[in-house]
């Protein structure tokens, strides 16, 4: 309907997607494209006559989040090569979107005003780098049923060249996020002749420094950052330039621009920059899982505050009568 290739029978699509419990996910998406698509006057016709039961259905989900056993957070690794150098975040956030979509595997949606697919990425990664130990954590609403060499082998064919998911772990929903436990990021940049003479002078003047300030030239003038206490490591190995950089609160910093402020380099022209690896500190949630596990910590609370919806039946003629859960 959104590609105008189809038409749409207004209520036997509203009782397909309640049917298939998609009615958030359904509103989202109208929301996402109603300007791209071919007639509005259809989208905005199903996506009015969604709206009370999306709300609904919000609604609910909200009182029983902590209830919700079935959700399991996915961290699955992938590598961005050759065509897919020139995505940048936004555009891999929304290639592995449409993946997960196309394949069934339905994301759990935030509990903000306007819910979003709880689909985030590890560490930020701009256009004309490239990595090899990426990741991104995905929220699915429950456990995939397919063995994760099947479910990797489905989405890479959704993905365009130059994308692969290689790993798939399954880890508790409280665990700490790469970016929180990340220290360094290893890079690697196979320089190409033209740059060799330059990249080497430069490289040999930096290791030699007691510093290397570096203005960003922001809108707001900032402390210059000091070069030589972010940019660690840095070695030949034969034709590439390796280092690394710290992380922490320098993640979102841009390796194109730190690179090319050292070796004098206009950003753009630095292509094929690849992270090979990142040095994660451990996680210290998984020590002390039972400070983040979800308890009810009072059944009367809980069973009131889900009573719009709950099967939980209480009995309170005495004190001593026990919750029938049934």
């Amino acid at each position: 309907m959104l590609a105008g290739r189809s038409s749409l029978d207004l209520e036997g699509g509203i009782e397909t997607i309640l049917a298939g419990d998609l009615v958030e996910e359904a509103g989202e998406l109208l929301r996402a494209s109603r300007r791209d698509a071919v007639d509005r006057a259809p989208v905005e016709a199903l996506a009015a006559c969604l709206a009370p039961f999306a709300a609904k259905a919000r609604q609910r989900r909200s009182a029983l989040w902590q209830l919700d056993a079935r959700r399991t957070l996915i961290r699955f690794g992938y590598a961005k090569e050759d065509g897919a150098l020139g995505f940048d975040d936004g555009d891999l956030h929304a290639l592995f979107l449409q993946a997960f979509r196309l394949e069934g595997l339905h994301l759990a949606l935030d509990l903000g005003k306007r819910p979003r697919p709880l689909l985030s990425a590890g560490l930020p990664l701009p256009a004309g780098a490239g990595g090899r130990a990426e990741s991104m954590d995905a929220v699915l609403k429950r456990e995939p049923l397919d063995e994760p060499e099947a479910l990797m082998a489905r989405l890479n064919h959704r993905l365009p060249e130059g994308l692969r998911i290689h790993q798939w772990d399954s880890l508790p929903g409280f665990v700490s996020t790469v970016g929180d436990r990340a220290l360094r990021s290893h890079w690697r940049w196979e320089i190409p002749p033209q740059h060799r003479i330059r990249a080497e002078a430069k490289a040999a003047a930096f290791l030699e420094a007691g510093a290397w300030p570096w203005d960003r030239g922001g809108a707001t003038p900032d402390a210059p950052l000091d070069l030589r206490t972010l940019v660690l490591d840095v070695r030949w190995e034969g034709g590439a330039l390796c280092f690394a950089t710290r992380m922490g609160a320098f993640h979102a910093i841009n390796p194109l621009k730190m690179l090319g402020t050292i070796l004098d380099l206009d950003p753009a022209r630095i292509m094929g920059l690849v992270r090979t690896g990142v040095d994660l500190k451990p996680d210290a949630r998984l020590g002390r899982a039972e400070r983040f596990e979800p308890k009810l910590k009072n059944m009367y609370e809980d069973a009131v505050l889900l009573g719009g919806g709950s099967n939980i039946v209480l009995v309170d003629e005495d004190d001593d009568e026990p919750i029938r859960l049934g």
